[in-house]
């Protein structure tokens, strides 16, 4: 068994590199009659394009599964149910519908016997994106290193998962066997853009790095680079008309893909910019308008959850009449009718007459991360959303 690991910036070429390894593995009869190779990804936007990448090649037809973690643990906690204690089941349980098989597969891997059965059907593991999994996805990976030939890929830099902590976990793969240190972007080579993300990396400044140029008649500088422009908009709670003009303006620039990225997307000098943007039309002084222009905010899994729930008022404890008249009213929702035809469900199932507000308000929040794993999210607008936001709808390797 072998182990390794490919870290580098965004664009790098690390999910390349990794099914290149894993090419030269199978063409060495790593696989053996009946045995597959499987690979393991975070999201689902990140799985298709993990399948796409090794569909192209043809020594992996019909020899690897690609899958989420979340269906990999739930296969696995299902297959071997009979291994899994209570104590595990009531853990599972308060812990949901997604992490809860996580743990199952994580807790079960401890055991070597487990360990071995994976191995026998699947003796290469490929794990894209490691840096967004929690601890009970990185308990996996931790298991699965010991008894498959394993390959994964990184960026500690681009984890941005609310209050997750993977330092340990990153310096637990760097020392765990090979590691591969990719420094090349392959996505662009413009000077002043690269050198801009090295700062940013290094946690250093800019501007230090970029061209100090006036702009017009004014006091103000910009900061050029081949690739990149940095504008500082001196903008306040009071007076957010500066940055939304300077938006709106680059939004005239031409491109067709635009989305406003915001490291707080709960700060009022943002988020009023951005309205006013979406709201007021501007005068070319040699005549002519631009703006206003149609933006729409791509919240994070729970601003949505928090959205939905305000918005559909679950009482404290209601009846399943009750509830299903309640969901009627904003069924449509595609998250809300989800929510609907699973209290239905309930109901037809197992009898379930009454719910309470924290009941469905798991409901809700299941739904929710439902819809963002399978990539459903769509917007014809221009997007606003944090990093995180932006990183969760369309993570690279």
């Amino acid at each position: 068994m072998t182990f390794d690991f490919f870290e580098g910036p965004a664009g790098s070429g690390k999910t390349f590199s990794m099914v290149a390894h894993a090419r030269q593995l199978i063409e060495n009869d790593a696989l053996g009659e009946g045995q597959c190779m499987l690979a393991l990804t975070f999201m689902n936007g990140a799985r298709r394009r993990l399948t796409s990448s090794l569909n192209a090649e043809a020594s992996f037809r019909r020899r690897f599964d690609c899958l989420t973690f979340d269906s990999f643990a739930q296969s696995l906690a299902k297959r071997r149910s009979a291994k899994l204690t209570d104590e595990m089941r009531r853990q599972a349980e308060g812990l949901g519908q997604f992490h809860g098989p996580c743990f199952l597969a994580s807790e079960l891997l401890k055991d070597p016997e487990v360990c071995r059965w994976v191995a026998r059907t699947y003796p290469i593991v490929l794990v894209d994106e490691a840096q967004d999994l929690d601890v009970h996805r990185q308990g996996i990976v931790l298991s699965l290193k010991e008894c498959c030939t394993t390959v994964v890929a990184a960026d500690s830099f681009q984890c941005l998962s609310d209050g997750q902590e993977t330092a340990e976990f990153i310096d637990r793969l760097l020392s765990a066997g090979t590691t591969h240190t990719l420094t090349q972007s392959h996505r662009t080579n413009k000077a002043g853009l690269l050198a801009a993300a090295l700062a940013v990396r290094n946690g250093e400044d800019i501007r230090a790095v970029l061209n100090e140029e006036a702009i017009g008649k004014t006091n103000r500088v910009h900061w050029i680079g081949e690739g990149i422009e940095l504008v500082e908009v001196p903008a306040t709670v009071r007076n957010p008309g500066l940055l939304a003009w300077t938006l709106a303006f680059q939004l005239t620039q031409g491109c067709n893909d635009v989305a406003f990225l915001t490291p707080d997307s709960t700060s009022a000098i943002v988020r009023n910019a951005i309205k006013i943007a979406g709201e007021r039309e501007w005068k070319w002084p040699k005549g002519g308008t631009f703006g206003p222009f149609s933006i729409t905010w791509e919240g994070g899994d729970s601003a949505i959850e928090r959205e939905l729930t305000e918005v559909v008022e679950f009482p404290d404890r209601a009846s399943y009449d009750e509830v299903c008249a309640l969901l009627d009213e904003h069924s449509t929702h595609p998250m809300v009718k989800t929510v609907n035809r699973r209290v239905r469900r309930l109901y037809r199932v197992t009898g379930q007459a009454e719910f309470e507000k924290s009941q469905m308000v798991s409901f809700i929040a299941d739904a929710v991360r439902t819809n963002t794993r399978l990539g459903l999210k769509k917007s014809a607008k221009i997007k606003a959303m944090s990093i995180h936001g932006e990183k969760t709808e369309n993570s690279t390797g």
